[in-house]
């Protein structure tokens, strides 16, 4: 009787030993299955604040880890049904767990690694993936300025522009990034003057030098030429320039992607007509300008700006 009444309470023992594991198992499980959807589940709403507290690395670039970003990511390929697996524990502080979702029309699957105290709580180890750009001058990634060459993403979709059509890509411009554990991506982007772009900047340049041909004052402000004034007098509104030469045949600025400006040469003959005093003699004379200057155009004005030098 005292045997089958002890072997009673070791099955009682037993069993809630085995219930009381069981649950911590579950509770376990079930704590590095919602991390994993509350990572993925953010990343597909936007929020990527939300995202950024599942890593258990904060990375210290977040040019590419915002809000903004995922916005835009989600507008071009949103992240959808996504599917979270039975969580795999290692018996010490790494767990993995299966995951698929969609990126816009693409299928994924992957496996998400994380890390924790081994019980409740739990963070994704490698929640990042790299996105390589060939140059980052006068580009963005998903509406975002980008300093630097490699920059760490959530899986989705990233877009280069330039912000202006004056300036065109070369290159491939968009990449998906599947998963964090998915190979550095790289785009080979180039900044570039478009077609529209060099047809606005020879307009605001050559209206600018017509606006400077059309002076009456031997040095117009802000030219890039004028009569030389020393030891005469020039009647006021008597100057006049006349353009000898087409500065505009070949014509072909160049871009400045990292100050999103348009640089080139222009070279000019002039003939400058002026009634000039001297000594109490008036006469009109004739000089010839000749001379090679350069223009920068600012990209970011509405209208462009001219400067020479």
């Amino acid at each position: 009787m005292f045997l089958a009444a002890g072997l009673a309470v070791l099955l009682i023992v037993v069993g809630i030993v085995w219930a009381v594991i069981s649950t911590a198992n579950t509770n376990r499980d079930k704590a590095i299955a919602q991390t994993a959807t509350t990572y993925l589940s953010s990343i597909a709403s936007g929020d990527a604040q939300a995202a950024l507290a599942t890593l258990a690395d904060k990375p210290a670039n977040t040019a590419l880890l915002t809000g903004e970003v995922l916005t835009a990511s989600r507008s071009t390929a949103p992240l959808t049904d996504i599917q979270v697996g039975t969580p795999v524990f290692d018996g010490g502080s790494a767990a993995t767990v299966p995951a698929s979702y969609r990126i816009g029309d693409q299928a994924v699957s992957t496996t998400l690694h994380l890390e924790g105290d081994g019980r409740t709580q739990w963070l994704i180890s490698d929640g990042t993936a790299d996105l390589t750009l060939s140059s980052t001058a006068g580009l963005t990634v998903n509406s975002a300025k980008v300093t630097e060459g490699t920059n760490p993403v959530f899986p989705g979709s990233y877009t280069v522009a330039t912000g202006t059509d004056n300036v065109s890509i070369e290159g491939t411009p968009q990449a998906v990034v599947a998963s964090p554990d998915a190979e550095p991506t790289s785009l080979d982007v180039t900044a570039v003057l478009s077609e529209t772009g060099k047809q606005n900047v020879l307009t605001a340049v050559k209206t600018r030098f017509d606006e400077c041909l059309a002076s009456t004052e031997a040095r117009p402000a802000d030219c890039p030429f004028g009569v030389r004034t020393d030891d005469v007098e020039v009647t006021p509104g008597s100057v006049k320039f006349a353009l000898v030469n087409d500065p505009w045949a070949g014509f072909a600025p160049t871009l400045d992607a990292a100050n999103l400006s348009a640089t080139g040469p222009l070279a000019y003959v002039i003939d400058a007509t002026a009634t000039v005093s001297q000594n109490g003699l008036t006469t009109e004379g004739t000089t010839r300008l000749e001379r090679a200057v350069a223009f920068t155009v600012d990209l970011t004005k509405d209208p462009l700006v001219v400067v020479w030098s």
